[in-house]
């Protein structure tokens, strides 16, 4: 029977802790894990997931599935009983006595030895220090483009202050790829942008038209992909819902939708990463990564969320994508608990799903131990160069 216990793991989608969350009552532990709406909207506050819950919507957040899988798996290790308010006391007593401790327990026991982080935070900021491990950063396209929109008179100045920038921080400030929310910005189903239509549409983009703005973040976005291209560094894209609700339709963020974009000879040398998975587009993600050379996906968010169809979600993307192009990742924000079961999790998952290969005769024990060191760890150690961690 295959076990990746001892595995090391790169979590290649996550965000920084939130310290206002080192306490937490058993409901609002449950809570972290839901990117769904509240029910009582709250002035002021535009993310409906940060919103007031009824009683009745609390009594259901507490019954998600992942939540469930992580009483199970975290009152194992704290040696608690398994019932969400015995996690939440013993977990607070730990987090009480000495947070980075109860942080590094989590770390060590799903053995996550290094981390992608979606943050602009500079990299001697002190929340950094908070997560174990190597940490590498992706700089967010999204906020980059809106700040220099209010600096700049034009596209032309625009778009070379935005190059300048993502040149140096990658050159000189660390950050090991770009992240961007094409899907939810604009939607995938897009065409190219010309400079000279960006800069015919830039003074309504800057007046805040959102027509005018769509047009100009599609044309920072292709820049972006050629840009990477010769940085030699990842462009990493929401993709799929991920329970968290935008305006416009949501089958805007199914992967096949960018197709017509991406597979353009220009863009081919340039290594675009689907995190989420597509999710519940999975399949289309995997079929993107088996037909175009410059496609990887990232299984963050659909591990720890999909927990009770955990194994069958990592199906999907095994059976077609190349294994070599495949990494775990958590997607993980607020409080360390979401990282170490999406580790956790993707370790059963992969244990399961290459054990019933093996036991069909579809690959040897050693070729399954070998894919899922792979995909645990060595592809996303492989895509930014490390030799140790």
């Amino acid at each position: 029977m295959l076990n990746f216990n001892q595995v090391p793991v790169i979590d290649h989608h996550s965000h920084p802790f939130e310290l206002e969350k080192v306490i937490l009552d058993p409901e609002s532990l449950a809570r972290v894990f839901s990117h769904g709406m509240g029910d009582i909207p709250k002035e002021g506050v535009k993310k409906a997931r940060l919103w007031e819950a009824t009683e009745d919507l609390r009594h259901h957040l507490c019954h998600m599935g992942v939540v469930q899988t992580m009483v199970c798996q975290l009152s194992k290790l704290l040696g608690c009983p398994a019932e969400l308010e015995g996690v939440a006391c013993e977990r607070n007593r730990r987090t009480s006595e000495n947070f980075p401790a109860y942080v590094k327990l989590l770390y060590e026991d799903a053995g996550i030895v290094a981390s992608v982080l979606d943050t602009g935070l500079p990299k001697n900021d002190p929340l950094l220090a908070l997560v174990p491990g190597r940490v590498m950063r992706l700089l967010q396209m999204d906020p980059l483009i809106d700040k220099l929109l209010e600096q700049s008179e034009s596209y032309r100045e625009l778009s070379h202050k935005y190059q300048t920038n993502l040149h140096r921080a990658i050159k000189q400030d660390g950050f090991v790829g770009v992240k961007s929310h094409l899907a939810e910005q604009v939607g995938f189903g897009v065409e190219s942008v010309s400079d000279a239509e960006a800069e015919a549409i830039f003074p309504a983009a800057k007046a805040k038209n959102s027509e005018a703005y769509k047009k100009l973040y599609i044309a920072i976005f292709t820049t972006t992909l050629i840009q990477c291209q010769d940085l030699k560094i990842p462009v990493h894209l929401h993709s799929g819902c991920t329970g968290g609700l935008w305006n416009g339709p949501i089958s805007n963020a199914d992967p096949f939708l960018l197709v017509p974009l991406i597979r353009q000879p220009r863009f081919l040398q340039t290594r675009i990463v689907f995190l989420h998975a597509g999710y519940p587009w999975l399949q289309h993600a995997a079929e993107l990564a088996h037909a175009l050379p410059h496609v990887w996906v990232d299984m963050s968010w659909t591990t720890p969320w999909t927990s009770l169809r955990i194994v069958e979600c990592y199906k999907d993307v095994l059976g077609i994508a190349p294994l070599s192009k495949l990494t775990v990742g958590s997607g993980g924000h607020d409080t360390p608990e979401i990282a170490w079961l999406a580790a956790k999790t993707a370790k059963i998952a992969l244990a399961e799903a290459l054990g019933d290969a093996i036991r069909l005769g579809l690959m040897t024990t050693k070729q399954a131990e070998r894919i899922g060191r792979m995909i645990l760890h060595d592809n996303a150690a492989r895509m930014y160069g490390l030799e140790e961690c």
